[in-house]
């Protein structure tokens, strides 16, 4: 068992643990480039776009955890870090407890708005509006289970069991796709389709609790929830509820607000390449993952590390996503047009254009992130997220009503480029020795917005094949000296 710092902070654990994640993150996205086309020609755009919200759903669920499965998560690094294991047991089973417990809470209110969304909120057509009420309360059902599956996956990666989570992670996300496509063969209905996703669900929570035994033997014997170890928990996760509820509203009401204003064909033009780009940052979540016990670890012990995994982590997520994003942007048109057609190459390249240029933005978002939820402040990542929303919500409504889609888009643009900037200088506030990356962070970040907006102009396809060759060559340059020090043995110190 992994039980002491430098193990947990340790480059090569770190490392294996990462690719673990991103195994893991990435495997379903190979799925889903082939299931989306499929399920999009067989449900409908109607169809497939009340789908993707439910998809969505079963995403935003995290909020109902009420930040308890990121805090759990936090309190057993820290733990393992120092060696005090003694109130672990209590510990987790008093968060497994709120945590279902609030599940069914929540389940409950998503019953019951189930029928107004349908008829108030989404522009939904008559045909389809009873179909698209079963299929959300048969979501509102596994609520409890997702919520309750947060918890044994936190426990997992406080251990760094990467490998362990990634083995149940693959065919559960997998089956987010592939259970769907599977319905479609009998019927097109929502309520299968959402029936498929469910007990893939339960089948997972069954997988992650039967090796989270087995690494914590204390799950084996129920404990009666402790207040001692509730309050620690809700002061943790309490901020980080209200990122939960606001960061996933910024994220996903933009298709909501199409849905109502425009058409649910207009969300399918828009989530279809917003869907491949979020998938897309399944390789720096995989990272970030994986750096997050460790930061908390590390911020226990010794800041000095603490800083290098930031400056490690920022540098490596850059040149790592920089080239694959870059392909994304500078070819859109011409995959747009093979993989889904011209219809969505015509209406779909602005918003690819746009998304991939905040996709970018938002990977230097993300150390800045980390460090401070594991420095025990996500009450300012919570209060940066409120102090954006109402701002946000008025853009959102200005510019999709005067540029559709691609003003949606550009709405989301934006206020990531905003969250960027500010979680970076809060974090340089926090921790001084972060100061030196901030500045770098912030000149990458100015160098890439111009860079985008360039190659935005570029209409040759040699120059943008050319340009996409400079980039990659450029990044491999730069990135071999970080993977050669990730592979070695000692903890993570400065090249």
């Amino acid at each position: 068992m992994i039980n002491d710092a430098k193990s947990l902070t340790s480059g090569r654990i770190l490392a294996r643990s990462a690719l673990w994640n991103f195994i893991g993150l990435a495997a379903p996205m190979l799925v889903a480039l082939i299931a989306i086309p499929l399920l999009i020609e067989g449900m409908g755009k109607e169809r497939f776009g009340l789908l993707a919200i439910i998809w969505m759903g079963v995403g935003y669920f995290s909020l109902f955890d009420l930040g308890l499965g990121r805090a759990l998560t936090k309190l057993v690094a820290e733990r393992l870090g120092s060696g005090r294991l003694d109130d672990l047991g209590p510990l987790i089973w008093t968060a497994l407890s709120l945590l279902v417990a609030f599940g069914i809470l929540g389940a409950v209110v998503v019953f019951v708005l189930a029928g107004p969304l349908v008829h108030y909120v989404l522009n939904v057509k008559a045909q389809f509006q009873n179909e698209a009420i079963a299929a959300f309360r048969i979501l509102s059902l596994g609520l409890p289970v997702v919520v309750a599956t947060t918890a044994l996956v936190g426990l997992l990666e406080a251990h760094q069991r990467f490998a362990t989570v990634t083995s149940i992670r693959i065919p559960l996300g997998v089956l987010t796709f592939a259970g769907p496509l599977l319905t479609l063969q009998f019927t097109p209905s929502l309520v299968w389709a959402t029936t498929a996703l469910l007990v893939s669900r339960m089948v997972a929570l069954f997988a992650y609790f039967g090796v989270s035994s087995s690494v914590r033997p204390e799950l084996r014997t129920p404990i009666r929830p402790q207040m001692i170890h509730a309050l620690p928990l809700f002061r943790f996760g309490g901020w980080l509820t209200v990122s939960n509820i606001i960061g996933p509203l910024m994220t996903y009401l933009d298709r909501f607000f199409l849905g109502a204003v425009l058409s649910m064909t207009a969300v399918t033009y828009y989530v279809t390449p917003y869907e491949v780009l979020s998938r897309l940052q399944l390789l720096p979540q995989s990272i970030m993952g994986v750096i997050f016990p460790a930061m908390s670890t590390a911020f226990s012990g010794d800041r000095e590390v603490l800083a290098t995994i930031y400056s490690h982590s920022a540098r490596l997520l850059l040149l790592l996503m920089l080239p694959i994003i870059g392909a994304i942007f500078l070819f859109a048109p011409e995959a747009l047009d093979i993989w889904l057609g011209n219809d969505f190459r015509i209406a779909a390249t602005p918003v690819v254009h746009w998304l991939a240029m905040g996709t970018m933005i938002n990977v230097l978002a993300l150390p800045a992130f980390t460090v401070l939820q594991s420095a025990g402040r996500p009450d300012i990542v919570a209060k940066i997220h409120l102090a954006e929303l109402v701002p946000y919500l008025l853009l959102l409504w200005f510019l999709t009503h005067k540029f559709g889609i691609a003003g949606t888009a550009a709405t989301w643009t934006i206020r990531v480029v905003v969250d960027t900037v500010v979680l970076n200088e809060f974090a340089r506030l926090k921790l001084a020795d972060l100061g030196r990356v901030v500045v770098q962070t912030h000149i990458a970040l100015l160098m890439i917005s111009a860079g985008f907006l360039f190659a935005w102009l570029l209409d040759s396809l040699l120059v943008r094949m050319i340009l996409l060759v400079v980039i990659m060559v450029v990044s491999g340059i730069l990135l071999w000296p970080l993977t050669k020090h990730l592979r070695r043995r000692n903890q993570v110190t400065a090249p």
